[in-house]
């Protein structure tokens, strides 16, 4: 009898496989990695050890000029998300839900739930200010989920985040500081604003902190997903290496500090303007991290160090759980049946131009690491042609065979996928925008970046690419030449021999702009 039910069980696992293979579609894994710049060794960086960066390149295409549409979490992750640019989704910070602000869109996992996928993520796939129900519950069929189960030999890290004792008996103690002194709400402000460090390395486990329990998740949820009878989206979001730069010391030991190479560049570009800079409040906010550091000013060598430091054993890390995705996938046997692709939601100063963090229109802000692999990609190749990350959307749509969204505003990058280095693509730079707040909150930038040059404008009193062009509200512009100047030491604005490509570059922006511009009000 038992040997009857095995057989039986055994047919409708096959009959199930097969019913996902007949429809054509492929299976898909969706892997964001928050705050990650090209700090990589498939990306020529031979101070980096991520030995699984380079086998997912060797899998497939790595492209090598991509950039973000707006360098912060919350646009960037609604455009890739919806395959809009953020003057689409409406989405220019870190509180807006697409949802509320343009609720005729629909996601990626949303569309291709109708195409009869199973979608679900873990971890962070939007930003984690949204305010929808379940992050983004119309995006899952099965929920989206956030694990807490930690390594139970280190206990739950303090507010999430650390694990280090010493650390936790601190915040602990401040805890109980502020619940004496009867204060209301939460505790969490108070204990940060006197202990917030920036870096965090002791002898734990990965499963001690968020992206390795994330990693146990994902690899469950490939095996459930795996048993079903429907192609499936699995999408799996990172934390690392956002700040705090925190990693199990192991990976803390690749690398020696005293070694490690800081910015070339540390000073603010000639001819810049000061609308194209920030004071990295985001770092300062860290109680080891001096408040009192303003635009132009740089930190000390020994902190830049430390921080860089981190930031280097937090990729390599991530580059741990990357590796365990993908020898899960070789042992379920469904990774030549599966599209991959990986991506940052944008990338991060370490003090070039004496910034840090995001938040600018500099090359070092808006490039990204952008991966594809799996059935319709070539192996082992480089596209240097500017791409955008809202072209994610129809790529991943025609490598899983799936009808493309009507929605979508970037292109699919597929013909570039087939190793063939002369096929170009219909345009021929990535736009990106940046806006600023306080003073300056009626101030956006507009970027174009082209193979060799990235352009730049901002504009005044409150304008979007919705609003009619009007080149009077322009306050400030950029021009940089990658193949003279890769660390941006210079805008060549009204420079010697720039003066036709700044016209045709001029002439590109507000093409593109006045393009959305009639997109958005027909």
């Amino acid at each position: 009898m038992k040997k009857i039910i095995l057989f039986i069980f055994i047919c409708l696992v096959g009959s199930n496989n097969v019913s996902a293979q007949e429809t054509g579609k492929r299976n898909i894994l969706f892997i964001a990695v928050d705050d990650l710049k090209p700090l990589l060794s498939n990306y020529g960086e031979s101070q980096m050890k991520t030995p699984n960066f380079d086998r997912l390149a060797e899998m497939g295409v790595t492209f090598t000029n991509a950039h973000v549409q707006y360098a912060v979490c919350g646009p960037s992750r609604a455009s890739v998300m919806t395959g809009t640019y953020p003057d689409r989704t409406k989405v220019w910070d870190l509180h807006t839900d697409f949802r509320k602000s343009a609720p005729d869109l629909i996601s990626m996992p949303e569309y291709l739930i109708s195409q009869g996928y199973e979608t679900t993520g873990i971890g962070k796939i939007y930003h984690k200010g949204s305010s929808s129900p379940g992050h983004d519950g119309k995006s899952w069929s099965i929920p989206h989920v956030i694990p807490q189960d930690f390594d139970p030999k280190y206990g739950d890290p303090a507010f999430n985040t650390y694990q280090d004792p010493e650390t936790k008996a601190k915040m602990e103690k401040l805890t109980q500081e502020f619940r004496d002194k009867g204060k209301k709400g939460g505790a969490r402000g108070y204990v940060f604003d006197r202990l917030k460090p920036s870096t965090e390395s002791v002898d734990v486990s990965d499963e001690a902190y968020l992206d390795g329990i994330y990693t146990k998740e994902a690899i469950k949820k490939l095996n459930m997903l795996n048993k079903g009878t429907k192609p499936f989206f699995l999408a799996v979001g990172y934390q690392k290496p956002h700040l705090p730069f925190i990693a199990p010391k192991k990976y803390w030991e690749l690398y020696d500090r005293e070694e490690i190479e800081l910015a070339e560049f540390q000073d603010l570009a000639e001819g810049t303007p000061r609308i194209a800079y920030h004071n990295f409040g985001e770092l300062r906010s860290y109680s080891d991290i001096d408040d009192d550091l303003d635009v132009g000013d740089r930190i000390d060598e020994a902190k830049q160090r430390e921080l860089i430091h981190g930031y280097m054993a937090a990729v390599s890390y991530i580059d741990a759980q990357l590796g365990k995705l993908l020898d899960e996938l070789d042992r379920l046997g469904i990774t030549e049946d599966t599209v991959i692709v990986l991506w940052g939601d944008h990338g991060f100063h370490l003090g070039d131009h004496t910034e840090w963090c995001k938040h600018s229109n500099f090359e070092q802000a808006t490039r990204i690491p952008f991966m594809f692999a799996g059935p319709g990609v070539a192996k082992n190749i480089r596209s240097d042609k500017p791409v955008e990350l809202l072209d994610a959307f129809p790529s991943i749509f025609e490598l899983a065979g799936v009808e493309n969204s009507p929605q979508a505003e970037g292109v699919s990058l597929v013909p570039l996928m087939d190793g063939d280095d002369s096929t170009s693509l219909e345009k021929i730079y990535a736009a990106s925008q940046y806006g600023r707040g306080g003073k300056d909150k009626d101030k956006m930038g507009y970027t174009i970046r082209t193979d060799r040059y990235r352009y730049t404008e901002w504009y005044s009193e409150g304008y979007r690419s919705y609003d009619k062009y009007d080149k009077d509200l322009i306050v400030g512009k950029e021009l940089y030449d990658y193949q003279k100047d890769p660390n941006e030491t210079r805008s060549y604005i009204g420079k010697k021999n720039y003066e036709d490509i700044q016209e045709e570059l001029q002439e590109k922006l507000q093409d593109h702009l006045e393009q959305l511009n009639e997109k958005y009000n027909e």
